[in-house]
């Protein structure tokens, strides 16, 4: 629609989309498709107007980011939803109820004191990193929905993505990976500054794993691997952690040393 029609016709639908969402009380709905909507709009137009596909993605996760974030603050402000305090708010009560479930299973003692140990922890670290999880979600929209746009239009004329393989994120993202882990381990005994960096350090490595993935795919492409066989290698790499720290490991030396010789370039 951002592409096919103006961008005030866009917000137009997009806003009557938003009101009847809102009438039908389907409040769930509205922050995706507030969120993916005005994205789509401004890419839509931004496609029209000819503008660099890289350029488009960065301004489409932007807008996302502040739309998701807008989103929130009218649920708090307007309906008295404080999504994301209710969420932390609930972790504790998930620890609990895997308390009673694990105690009606017959497990106690030692082995009891240790999960709830683990699941604290893993509890606190969901709570500490939603910040890295609104980014990752704004990303995520901007990126998908500017490829399913490029496969809807096409045969229209219109900037597109680099493929796959020859995405390398800039090297100075490096030297701002060791930056801001060197600030954490520095400042961990404070809570603002380690969650700052934390949620910095995750956002770092997402963009590293998929400089990582891209090489990964660099190579096998340059291998002449099947399609199915590079399929399952990512698969893989997925669900085997030791498989996932390598990508991601080989995605920072890639931004460092420009293993493929493409010169500056973004995912």
């Amino acid at each position: 629609m951002g592409y096919r029609y103006s961008a005030a016709e866009g917000a137009v639908l997009l806003a009557a989309m938003i009101v009847f969402l809102a009438l039908m009380g389907d409040m769930v709905s509205i922050m995706p498709v507030a969120t993916s909507g005005l994205c789509g709009v401004l890419m839509g137009y931004m496609l029209k107007a000819k503008r660099p596909a890289v350029e488009i993605v960065k301004n489409g996760f932007a807008v996302a980011l502040v739309s998701l974030v807008g989103v929130f603050g009218v649920y708090k402000g307007f309906f008295h939803m404080n999504i994301l305090q209710d969420f932390v708010d609930a972790l504790p009560k998930f620890v609990q109820s895997s308390m009673d479930a694990y105690r009606s299973m017959g497990i106690g003692g030692q082995d009891l004191s240790t999960l709830k140990t683990m699941l604290e922890s893993a509890m606190n670290f969901i709570g500490m990193s939603l910040p890295f999880d609104i980014i990752l979600y704004s990303g995520a929209v901007s990126l998908i929905g500017f490829l399913a746009t490029e496969a809807v239009l096409k045969n229209e004329d219109i900037s597109r993505l680099k493929p796959f393989s020859e995405w390398k994120v800039s090297r100075n993202l490096s030297l701002l990976l060791i930056a801001v882990w060197l600030i954490e381990l520095a400042f961990r005994t404070n809570n603002t500054v380690y969650m700052v960096t934390l949620n910095a350090v995750l956002t770092l490595l997402a963009i590293f794993a998929v400089d990582g993935y891209s090489l990964l795919a660099f190579y096998m492409k340059k291998l002449g691997m099947k399609s199915w066989l590079q399929i399952l290698t990512v698969i893989m790499s997925i669900y085997i952690s030791v498989f996932a720290f390598i990508v991601i490991g080989a995605g920072v030396l890639d931004a460092s040393f420009d293993f493929r010789h493409l010169g500056k370039g973004a995912s």
